[in-house]
């Protein structure tokens, strides 16, 4: 909702949003999985491990995602860091209504990118724009 509100406050009389969503499904499959991501070398020699692992909070519809790195330089751990990442998810509806209380009009939806073309998939990209009434 903030975020809408501040775009209304950036947007010109008339203005046009352009927003996509995606159901976070790969999470959903693996929630409480610890995922492991191939290690980066660093200039400097050091290697850096990134581990995620996401929690789901359905009835908040919070999916929280934490991730672990660790950098590494000639056998031991010089560094750990822990970054919360939360996301919200909107279905289709729930959205639509966010833009109406929030000031849009003429909300239009297509589905991948393509316009005129409707969702028929959970995995689909809900692809939104709105003007500032």
């Amino acid at each position: 909702m903030a975020a809408l509100q501040a775009f209304a406050r950036h947007l010109e009389p008339q203005g046009r949003i352009f927003i996509n969503l995606e159901l976070p499904i790969e999470d959903f499959k693996t929630e409480n999985v610890v995922k492991q991501r191939s290690p980066i070398n660093c200039p400097d020699g050091s290697t850096i491990l990134l581990q995620s692992t996401s929690r789901i909070d359905w009835l908040n519809q919070l999916n929280t995602t934490v991730i672990r790195y660790e950098k590494w330089k000639e056998g031991k751990l010089v560094a750990t860091e822990l970054q919360n990442v939360p996301l919200h998810w909107f279905g289709r509806d729930e959205f639509i209504m966010c833009l109406r209380e929030n000031g849009y009009k003429d909300i239009i939806l297509c589905a991948n990118y393509t316009d005129g073309l409707e969702s028929t998939s959970y995995k689909d990209t809900l692809c939104f724009s709105a003007v500032l009434a």
